[in-house]
């Protein structure tokens, strides 16, 4: 997957705001973008949102968008196995703008077996997911619910990684949502040695079943939303929001420790 090519186009548009045609030139060179026609809508509903000048400049949103204006959509998978071989068997996801939930989603998709080691950690037997929708109708839903919100997972990288690959083989070309881990977010404001999200959990007296999908994308927006309760001042939009959980933790700055 281009995940590193669609990273180096969005971190120009994170400094300066672009000519349309520039932009649209700049994600058509994207291998598995080539079969989409690409304008604005289009890139909304692939994760990114832009506004669009008189000049026809387009700025990207979460430049200037404030996290109380945010909509985060905080997502979580269950799979049969890793990204490579396995296959997604349910997706679960909260969105949340300024600490407040919108809406919710979760859906098991139908698979042909899924491995007994999966059944013992998630509780999830072959017998719940027989009458499932298939994983294209389930991707297309969520598709249509994420948009362009921004996408958080405990562990990002994987479920987004595993969200975005599928989308692709699916039709549905791949994710450009702008993307924050709750691992490192919680690194930068949480003091503790383990990040897991059982230990988090504790940490926080976050109850929940874990191992299931919306459970634990609940979790995780728990999470999430004490995070954002420790960010200093200065931290105003999102994608300041952004580079605060991707850096502040190299610095080993912790917020935590407000009154």
């Amino acid at each position: 997957m281009s995940l590193q090519q669609v990273d180096t186009i969005v971190s120009k548009l994170i400094k300066e705001s672009k000519p349309y045609a520039w932009v649209m030139e700049e994600f058509a060179r994207v291998e598995e973008l080539r079969d989409f026609e690409l304008n604005l809508e289009t890139l909304e509903l692939l994760g990114l949102g832009f506004y669009l000048n008189k000049d026809n400049i387009l700025s990207l949103k979460t430049r200037t968008t404030k996290i109380k204006e945010q909509i985060f959509c905080i997502v979580d998978i269950e799979s049969t196995g890793g990204v490579k071989n396995g296959k997604i068997l349910e997706i679960g996801a909260v969105k949340i703008q300024n600490n407040k939930e919108l809406e919710r989603f979760e859906s098991f998709v139908k698979v042909d077996e899924i491995p007994q080691n999966i059944t013992e950690l998630t509780g999830i037997e072959l017998d719940m997911v027989k009458d499932a929708p298939n994983l294209t109708q389930v991707l297309e839903a969520f598709r249509l619910f994420l948009k362009d919100s921004v996408f958080i997972a405990h562990n990002v990288k994987f479920d987004y990684n595993f969200i975005s690959k599928s989308l692709y083989e699916c039709g549905f070309g791949i994710l450009l949502n702008r993307r924050i881990c709750t691992i490192d977010f919680a690194q930068c404001c949480i003091e503790n040695s383990h990040y897991g999200l059982d230990a988090l959990k504790e940490i926080l007296g976050i109850k929940s079943v874990h191992h299931r999908a919306l459970n634990d994308a609940l979790a995780a927006t728990e999470i999430f939303k004490y995070c954002l309760s420790k960010l200093p001042p200065h931290i105003k939009t999102t994608e300041e929001l952004i580079t605060f959980t991707k850096t502040a933790k190299l610095k080993n700055k912790c917020y935590n420790k407000k009154a």
